[in-house]
């Protein structure tokens, strides 16, 4: 459990993961149940919160919300939250998520108002403020080089279940995932390449687990 001081910074992480996915659904879900040429085939109240849900940044941030809220209260529904695996794991995703948007996604798009603030908040704010909190206050020393596959796989849940969606209705959260545009060789191409990202990540927060656990031990 942190300090007075880990719990006031969970406690703004919190609120930045919150105010940054309330404001973006405030702006998608209009635009997604209402007709536009961009939008011909607007989507019913279900259909539109499963979408919403569907984008890796807004579960990422959910899951660090969790995280930070697992330490505050205990609950022993988010138990996995709480362990160092849990914790480490939401590290390595939501770097995926800063770095991936920042030279991938944001070159591509100009966002305003809301949405600009949104992106803002959940492609860095939280991403740092996140990492910063891990080192500073989740406990240190326990993780291990083989534990790095088990990091991974709530990334892989995700990926299966996107193409598993994906191939029922249609719809895929980020081209990269779509196999209508290049195909199933393609998406196989671009999730390898996240995936080896996030265990890349992984890798390197397991050695600065070991780091940070030593400093503890010295002081």
């Amino acid at each position: 459990m942190p300090d007075g001081f880990g719990r006031i910074w969970a406690l703004a992480g919190i609120l930045v993961a919150v105010i940054g996915l309330g404001l973006n659904f405030s702006v998608i879900a209009p635009a997604m149940m209402v007709a536009s040429p961009t939008n011909p085939a607007p989507l019913g109240p279900l259909a539109m919160f499963v979408h919403f849900w569907s984008f890796f940044t807004h579960l990422s941030n959910l899951g660090l919300a969790l995280v930070w809220l697992g330490t505050l209260v205990g609950w022993r529904w988010l138990g996995w939250f709480r362990t160092p695996l849990g914790m480490a794991a939401m590290a390595g995703n939501i770097t995926l998520v800063m770095v991936y948007y920042h030279f991938m996604l944001a070159p591509l798009f100009t966002f305003t108002g809301a949405l600009a603030a949104a992106n803002v908040l959940l492609h860095y704010v939280s991403p740092l403020l996140y990492l910063g909190w891990w080192a500073m206050f989740a406990p240190h020393g326990g993780l291990r080089l083989k534990q790095v596959p088990l990091m991974l796989v709530p990334g892989l849940v995700y990926l299966g279940l996107v193409l598993i969606r994906g191939a029922m209705v249609s719809e895929y959260p980020y081209d990269l995932l779509d196999p209508r545009i290049g195909g199933y060789g393609q998406v196989a191409i671009g999730a390898g390449v996240i995936v080896i990202a996030v265990a890349v990540f992984c890798v390197l927060l397991v050695l600065a687990d070991r780091l940070l656990g030593r400093d503890k031990q010295k002081a």
